[in-house]
């Protein structure tokens, strides 16, 4: 993780994470979850434990920023997610299929580069998952 030269008060340095604001971005994701299941009731849910492998490759979790999943009752056997990997300072999205220690990806998403507009891309993607979900997308 490269630190960025300004320091705060305190004398610790300001990572890059911090100063750009993915951070609170990764922070505040429970919580615009919630707020967008309240509204919307899609049963979207993060899960904490990350997948051991992404399309059979576990080099890639190392980079995974979250994973939200959402099942569609009328299809309860597949788990659609949503998932982030950070590649170059970039937030990469995917839908995929969760099938619990592995997943494959369906789609890629719009990447966001500037979390402070963060909250309407979260809300397009948890979009797009619920879309995903109802069209039954399979790869």
């Amino acid at each position: 993780m490269k630190t960025i030269k300004k320091r705060k008060k305190d004398g610790e340095t300001i990572t890059w994470e911090e100063q750009s604001g993915l951070l609170n971005f990764l922070q505040e994701l429970p919580r615009e979850v919630d707020a967008f299941n309240e509204a919307f009731e899609f049963g979207i849910h993060q899960i904490i434990n990350p997948p051991a492998a992404i399309d059979g490759k576990a080099d890639r979790t190392p980079d995974l920023g979250f994973v939200l999943i959402r099942i569609n009752p009328l299809l309860p056997e597949v788990t659609y997610c949503l998932y982030s990997l950070l590649n170059n300072r970039v937030l990469q999205a995917f839908i995929g299929i969760y099938t619990g220690d592995d997943i494959t990806t369906l789609k890629e998403l719009k990447p966001v580069k500037d979390f402070t507009q963060g909250k309407a891309v979260l809300y397009d993607w948890m979009r797009q998952l619920v879309r995903a979900s109802c069209e039954k997308i399979m790869p």
